[in-house]
């Protein structure tokens, strides 16, 4: 089953986006880059307007000075009371112990932790099974750069092998990067775990905008209709 992902700026997107049927509701600042960190304050509102009725991620910015920084802002995240904590696997991966200091938090606190790959660099996944051996709950595959989409960042074959090898080590495969839902049929095919939307469901397709709830519910649609068949095929 794909499952949908809506990133939302505040509280009241956060409604509209789950009662329009997102499995996911993902808290992020759009004007701050592809990972920006929404304020503290705001994502609060959000999670507690949400009351644990779906899903919500956060995420912590898209680049860091230095470990410690990185370990703070995720532990800002977590207590606000979010499921999972979404972080760039690019941000400091070079720095002595990256890796243990995040399977430290893994085990210490329970987190869910998403790494984001982004397409624009270097698709390394040799890292997707270190990160499943340090307990990640999932990888997801995105763009720095909004103003081109995933599919034209990196090829589909790509994108497949990504899925297939997160698959493989047991991890939820995330797609995004300025989505519309005319790319659905090129992406259902390749069976990721969920499939994420920012710009592609706002006012003009434009990610600083309002979120325009019809257009998540018709990406849901879409979604429901395909998982549907899939399901229907197997049985």
């Amino acid at each position: 089953m794909i499952r949908l992902l809506i990133s939302v700026k505040n509280a009241d997107e956060a409604l509209d986006a789950m009662h329009a049927g997102a499995d996911f509701i993902d808290l992020k600042d759009p004007a701050l880059g592809a990972l920006g960190s929404l304020d503290d304050d705001v994502s609060l509102q959000a999670v507690r307007a949400v009351n644990r009725q779906t899903l919500v991620s956060a995420t912590v910015g898209d680049t860091h000075d230095d470990l410690d920084t990185l370990l703070n802002l995720i532990h800002r995240k977590w207590d606000l009371g979010v499921d999972i904590v979404k972080l760039p696997i690019a941000s400091l991966q070079k720095q002595a112990d990256y890796l243990g200091a995040l399977a430290s938090l893994i085990r210490s606190k329970k987190m869910k932790l998403i790494a984001v790959m982004f397409a624009e660099q270097p698709i390394d996944l040799t890292w997707i099974p270190m990160l499943a051996e340090i307990g990640f709950y999932g990888v997801m595959l995105d763009t720095a750069d909004k103003q081109h989409h995933l599919l034209t960042a990196v090829d589909t074959d790509t994108i497949h092998a990504f899925v297939k090898y997160c698959e493989l080590h047991h991890l939820q495969a995330g797609l995004a990067g300025a989505l519309r839902v005319e790319y659905l049929n090129e992406l259902t095919p390749l069976y990721p775990s969920y499939i994420g939307f920012r710009s592609g469901v706002c006012r003009d397709n434009v990610r600083q905008n309002n979120l325009l709830p019809h257009l998540v519910k018709e990406i849901k649609d879409k979604l429901y209709k395909h998982n549907n068949f899939c399901n229907k095929m197997q049985s």
